[in-house]
């Protein structure tokens, strides 16, 4: 459910991955953990986000390829 219709916009697909991506934006060499990236996802929305969340975001970013998986399994922003 990238857009929908019943649930708030804080938790579609398209805004949290917009909200990894910036994390991983901010973060050194543009990489983060899933734990890292949860808690930076929940300091930038100022609201807490489920790890279920997180791997969805991941999962939507790496499947347009937005994001690849290094050698130690952290996230890292494509260029």
């Amino acid at each position: 459910m990238l857009l929908p219709r019943e649930q708030s916009p804080w938790n579609c697909g398209y805004y949290l991955g917009a909200m990894a991506l910036q994390a991983l934006s901010q973060a050194p060499a543009s990489k983060l953990d899933l734990p890292s990236l949860q808690d930076q996802m929940s300091l930038l929305t100022k609201r807490p986000i489920s790890p279920t969340q997180v791997v969805a975001a991941a999962a939507w970013l790496y499947l347009i390829d937005a994001v690849r998986l290094d050698e130690t399994g952290a996230l890292q922003k494509c260029n």
